[in-house]
């Protein structure tokens, strides 16, 4: 409908104007319309719960349950509720699993649905005469949005203004090419991509400015319409988790084909077939890692809010995985590496004129499309702070001839009877006629080599340009700057500084915080093969007057010499390097909505500081994966091995099945998520980059196998010697199973860091006290209570604490003295 009328007729037929609604307005809107969102499909708390029972593992679990509840059919003539008291026990084991799964999910879906609340665009648009950013679910018909090049449309709008637009609707047609927009309107009934006059929610500006009044939003957009393009999203696992899921599976595997084998010979020594049917099922639960994926996920969630808290919001998981690799980082130079907060802080006119030194602020000021205070590009809001200071007023644009992009490197526009002109010096040179080109290069080299930012300005006579003359601005390096540079070569990174700014500023720049190199200007890299420049980047650290082509081929070379990048990037046509990189970054302040989009991280802070910290992030996160993905190996393998050789020394079995289920539950799931809270290795960034495609348990295999044999030769010791003192079986089962659970617990502390734990400090990591803590009082509390029976547990005796500390202790020093011995022997 909206398509077929004119932009006037728009506004009339959504009471607006095109100063948008008035503020009045909002309230009555919102009970209309409601917010700009289409509905999410919430999975609900209950579903999320039985969730937790689709897992081989809890199938297993649910197996033993069975089985419990058949044996006193069997075993007994008269069967009561007291019977059942293992079945009982399991079902509880069985609910505390999943309550700490689903505790594993919940926490993590809280956390992707806060990164998606803090990523969630934001759009510019006029109300009551004043331009603001809003977030873009505020939207409603009837506001006016201001349209850039790179910013993603968040609704549907009916042009009322356009200069050069060309808007991406591949989202929305399917057609890869971008189309010219125009204001006429349309015939009835003409089709959707043919809506020249019409933009669309879901699609992207690639070229020129516009403005438009929001005609729909939310469901009743032409993307809203489409509900099947709005299905609920799932999160892909991350390259680390299929690993992790793929060794779980096959861990699985081995698991099982050992508790039949444990079942096979239990059968030949003439035990029951329940009774060993029961042991084998739990001795399965008990040894298959099946927690691993739940514990990576719940990882990779927290690490993302942890990232947040460093002004780094994470997008895609698995660049949590590649930031430990990273040896180089491929950074923009302003504000990232400076503050982004220009000032002018000298001009240069030729002849020196008052008159041409007004003239020259007013160009600045007028084209231009930011608004004071802080609304638009920070050089734009530089030049209308001095227009201010100065007292010069701004011309009203009656038209962007030229929108600024990164190819072009200049701007054009038009008042009343006259166009000006403002960019790269080089580039309004060559527009304009009748110049010293060499006086003038002269100039905009001595601001240059003092790091300034320099802009030429001319303006139309007849049926040129004429020059008037050079804008010298200051953007200073971030405070952060220089330091976090030097932070990344001592953790084996390399910078370099990628700018469409002036060669000689860049170097000034790069100088002052520390980059080390050559510099090349992107006219030279045009000179230069492929093959010439995977030798250039090995020296050459600064790059200048670049386009985004330019970017893309050195990001292509370094990847050809097997480095690993981290690229950022704020425009639209940044998007091919930083979905190219390894690691693209977007920044989330001036970056556009294209830019983020492409990335796998947005910075809230723009800061390069803020690049090196999710690094450093990012390895902290790989490092307690790894650390409780070690643990859970660890402890997953002796009690099989235990069992398997007591059945083969033909000693009783030192475990019940309760016995296996309950040390399971007390010292995997809680220490595991202990873990992912470690706080970082002091040294995190003082190594090299991890290798990109190094396997999580590179150098562990030995420490895996020494800690198991060890914590297996603790049991079988403590139970063997315990029956040949005489001590009862059952209270030879307690005992051993205080001394599994003990060491474990104090196995899982000493994980926390492949130093020695008296050096990180044992109170470090406050989670990890409560992990280990919680179970010791659970357990504590079934010893010295009835509560005992369920488990089939005897008291212990006071004499018996010395051995069972003795044993359960002995093993834990024995890790921490392998942690002296010289890394060469893998241990």
């Amino acid at each position: 409908m909206f398509e077929t009328q004119t932009a006037q007729e728009v506004l009339e037929a959504l009471e607006s104007t095109s100063q948008g609604i008035s503020a009045g307005s909002i309230e009555s809107r919102r009970e209309q319309y409601g917010f700009n969102e289409l509905p999410q499909k919430k999975k609900s708390l209950l579903k999320l719960f039985f969730h937790q029972f689709h897992d081989i593992m809890v199938w297993i679990l649910m197996a033993a349950l069975a089985i419990s509840i058949a044996m006193p059919f069997f075993e007994h003539d008269h069967v009561s509720l007291g019977s059942f008291v293992d079945g009982y026990v399991i079902f509880a084991i069985l609910i505390l699993n999943a309550l700490l799964g689903f505790f594993q999910e919940f926490k993590a879906e809280q956390a992707i649905a806060m990164l998606q609340k803090l990523t969630s665009p934001e759009t510019r648009v006029r109300r009551d005469r004043q331009e603001m950013m809003i977030p873009s679910r505020d939207l409603l018909p009837g506001d006016v949005v201001i349209l850039e090049a790179g910013d993603r449309i968040s609704a549907d709008g009916r042009l009322i203004m356009s200069s050069n637009l060309r808007v991406n609707e591949s989202s929305l047609t399917g057609e890869s090419l971008a189309v010219d927009k125009k204001l006429d309107p349309v015939e009835e009934g003409t089709n959707l991509a043919d809506r020249h006059c019409m933009v669309f929610s879901g699609t992207v500006v690639t070229k020129g400015n516009a403005e438009c009044v929001v005609t729909a939003t939310g469901v009743d957009t032409e993307i809203g319409k489409i509900a099947k393009l709005v299905s609920e999203t799932k999160i892909p696992e991350t390259p680390l988790q299929k690993r992790m899921k793929k060794l779980g599976q096959l861990l699985g595997l081995v698991v099982l084909v050992l508790c039949f084998l444990v079942l096979g010979i239990g059968l030949l020594q003439g035990k029951e077939l329940f009774h060993m049917l029961l042991i084998a099922v739990s001795l399965a639960v008990s040894a298959v890692p099946e927690g691993l994926p739940a514990v990576i996920t719940v990882s990779f969630a927290m690490g993302v809010r942890r990232m947040v808290s460093k002004n780094a919001l994470v997008r895609r998981l698995d660049s949590l995985e590649t930031l430990g690799s990273v040896t180089v980082i491929c950074s923009d130079k302003t504000g990232t590496i400076t503050q982004n907060k220009m000032h002018v802080v000298d001009k240069w006119i030729p002849g020196e004129s008052d008159e041409e030194e007004k003239l020259l602020i007013q160009i600045g000021a007028s084209c231009n499309t930011a608004q004071l205070p802080d609304l638009g590009d920070p050089t734009e809001i530089g030049l209308l702070e001095d227009a201010k200071n100065q007292n010069i007023e701004r011309l009203t644009t009656d038209e962007i001839e030229v929108p600024f992009n990164s190819e072009d490197k200049y701007m054009q526009t038009r008042h009343c009877k006259t166009s000006y002109i403002k960019g790269a010096p080089e580039k309004i040179v060559e527009l304009c006629g009748f110049v010293n080109e060499e006086e003038i290069m002269k100039q905009n080299d001595a601001f240059a080599v003092k790091g300034l930012r320099v802009l030429g300005c001319g303006v139309q006579e007849g049926d040129s340009f004429r020059f008037i003359g050079l804008i010298a601005m200051e953007d200073p390096p971030r405070p952060t700057a220089k330091a976090s540079i030097a932070q990344a070569k001592k953790a084996g990174i390399r910078t370099m500084m990628i700018t469409g700014d002036n060669i000689k500023t860049a170097s000034a720049i790069a100088e002052q915080v520390g980059i080390e190199g050559d510099a090349m200007c992107g006219v030279d890299l045009d000179a230069v093969t492929d093959d010439e420049l995977q030798q250039i980047v090995k020296t050459t650290s600064v790059y200048a007057r670049v386009s985004p082509d330019h970017k893309l081929r050195i990001l292509k070379a370094l990847q050809n010499q097997d480095e690993i990048v981290a690229m950022s990037g704020d425009g639209v046509n940044d998007a091919p390097a930083l979905k190219g990189a390894h690691v693209g970054v977007a920044m989330g302040k001036v970056g556009t909505e294209v830019a983020r989009e492409a990335s796998s991280i947005v910075l809230a802070d723009d800061q390069y500081s803020t690049i090196v910290a999710a690094i450093a992030e990012g390895r902290r996160i790989y490092d307690n994966i790894k650390k409780f993905v070690i643990l859970l190996l660890r402890a997953n393998f002796d009690e099989l091995l235990f069992i398997m050789t007591t059945l083969f020394l033909g000693l009783p079995l030192p475990y019940l099945p309760i016995h296996i289920l309950w040390i399971n539950l007390m010292t995997d799931g809680l220490p595991a998520l202990a873990l992912g809270m470690e706080p970082a290795e002091p040294d995190i960034m003082e190594r090299a980059p991890r290798p990109h495609h190094e396997h999580l348990l590179h150098g562990e295999w030995i420490r895996l196998i020494i800690a198991a044999l060890i914590g297996y030769a603790v049991t079988l010791i403590y139970y063997t010697n315990a029956l040949r003192d005489g001590v009862p079986l059952e209270l030879a089962r307690t005992g051993t199973l205080i001394v599994a659970i003990i060491f474990e617990l104090l196995m899982a502390y000493s994980v926390r860091s492949w130093k020695p734990l008296l050096k990180i400090g044992i109170f470090t990591n406050k989670w990890m006290v409560g992990a280990t803590i919680i179970p010791l009082i659970i357990t504590l509390v079934f010893l010295m209570t009835p509560l005992g029976a369920l488990l089939h547990l005897q008291a212990v005796t006071l004499a018996m604490w010395g051995p069972i500390l003795l044993y359960a202790s002995v093993g834990v020093i024995v890790l921490e003295i392998l942690k002296l011995l010289p890394d060469k022997w893998g241990i």
